[in-house]
């Protein structure tokens, strides 16, 4: 590092802050402290289609990072050569709300070869630095205004440590159950409570009562709903969902993408509701919402 640390009071001062990236990360790593190349790197990439490995990918990239963490490690290691053909480390944050982010990581990248699918472009190995894992997911900065700017120097674009805190609020991917109508699931959080441990909240949650659902398109705004019913409840019926990639064997569900649905519940139902009960109160929800409209709505029948 070759910062000068009159700079970095200086700006703390300007800023009113306490302590900067920075001087956090300095004297953790001998060979990190001596490197001369280092990017500050903010993952936040807006496109609802990226390309990674030469493939489509739906999703945002913090969601990927949560459920596909290797699908994101390949995207991070696809890099610009213009930005990253002289870097010896990448310190890595997530984008969240506003100009925040939180720290993920500080890599070593090492060999770097051109990338067969976007001209331009290099893949660069990356191995993460054990130094800094004890403050990955607890360090959030605020970026600054110039979001648009998701790479910068490290030894000269200071940023304020906004708070160190506990981490994801949803911890292993899998989000808290707060109640039945706060839930609002992406379908990678709705497969990660799916797969989650017997002992977590949303498994007696979810077989204790049935309900009427909503599946949401957030890339069109259509609806789908759907009832549960049964001695399995709710669980019985989104697990499926989860087992089949997220369209549950419904034939118009299968052709979009699960990336772009998420799961709510509308009403909750009795655990013996019989089926005619269920499908009569899915019928008016499907009404209300309009489900069945060929511009507003996924539901067929």
């Amino acid at each position: 590092m070759k910062f000068d640390q009159s700079k970095i009071d200086a700006f703390k001062q300007e800023k009113g802050a306490i302590v900067t990236i920075q001087e956090l990360l300095r004297g953790r790593d001998a060979d990190f402290d001596a490197a001369k190349n280092i990017r500050l790197v903010r993952h936040a990439d807006n496109r609802k289609v990226k390309l990674i490995k030469g493939e489509e990918v739906r999703g945002t990239l913090y969601n990927l990072y949560r459920y596909q963490k290797e699908t994101f490690l390949q995207y991070q290691r696809e890099q610009p050569r213009k930005r990253f053909e002289d870097v010896d480390y990448m310190v890595a944050f997530i984008g969240e709300k506003g100009t925040t982010a939180r720290f993920v990581g500080v890599y070593k990248v090492g060999n770097k070869v051109d990338s067969p699918y976007i001209p331009d472009d290099i893949i660069c190995d990356m191995e993460v630095v054990a130094a800094f894992e004890p403050l990955t997911h607890s360090v959030v900065i605020d970026w600054g205004k110039s979001t648009v700017s998701w790479c910068q120097d490290f030894d000269t674009q200071f940023k304020p440590v906004i708070r160190i805190d506990e981490g994801f609020e949803d911890a292993d991917g899998v989000p808290r159950f707060v109640s039945y109508y706060d839930t609002l699931l992406s379908f990678d959080q709705l497969r990660a409570v799916i797969n989650s441990n017997n002992d977590n909240p949303w498994h007696t949650a979810l077989r204790s009562v049935n309900c009427i659902y909503l599946i949401s398109d957030v890339e069109n705004g259509r609806h789908y709903v759907g009832s549960t019913y049964g001695e399995n409840g709710i669980w019985g019926r989104w697990e499926t969902y989860v087992k089949t990639g997220g369209h549950g064997d419904n034939v118009e569900l299968k052709k979009y993408s699960a990336q772009n649905f998420q799961w709510s519940i509308l009403e909750v139902l009795p655990i013996n509701i019989t089926a005619d009960q269920a499908v009569d109160r899915e019928n008016l929800y499907k009404q209300k919402l309009m489900s069945r409209h060929k511009v507003t709505g996924y539901n067929q029948n």
